[in-house]
């Protein structure tokens, strides 16, 4: 279960940004992306079997090896508590981890991420303007 609980409404945006990131960053043929949106658990990583929103995959052979991974937040969970538990867990597995947050909300998950003791490798910032998706 997520450490800062979300209403239905922002759980429907969470996951829908996280299938829109997946659909955006996604490398036919190079780069497979599973997601594990709400309580969903399709993909896990790490020894302790961490399920963050999205996982970038390369297939080698028959194993497949995480090249990234990233978190999508929503404005109630942008927070300290976040960032000392589930951030910090993704930030040490050791492939590049990537913050994804609502549109004016990055230097708030900076701050956080520097009180936590980790550097993401990126934040990005999330919005909608009329039926576009923006991220950047």
């Amino acid at each position: 279960m997520r450490a800062s609980p979300r209403d239905f409404g922002k759980q429907a945006i969470h996951d829908h940004v996280v299938r829109l990131v997946a659909q955006r960053w996604a490398e036919p043929g190079r780069l497979r992306i599973d997601t594990n949106p709400g309580v969903e658990r399709n993909v896990w990583t790490g020894p302790a079997q961490i399920y963050p929103d999205l996982v970038g995959w390369t297939q080698q052979g028959r194993l497949k090896a995480p090249m990234w991974i990233a978190e999508v937040e929503t404005e109630e969970t942008v927070t300290e508590n976040e960032a000392r538990t589930q951030w910090r867990d993704y930030a040490s597995l050791g492939v590049p981890f990537f913050l994804i947050v609502p549109r004016g909300y990055r230097s708030r998950a900076q701050v956080l991420s520097a009180k936590a003791g980790i550097v993401p490798k990126g934040i990005y910032e999330y919005g909608f303007l009329n039926t576009s998706f923006l991220l950047g």
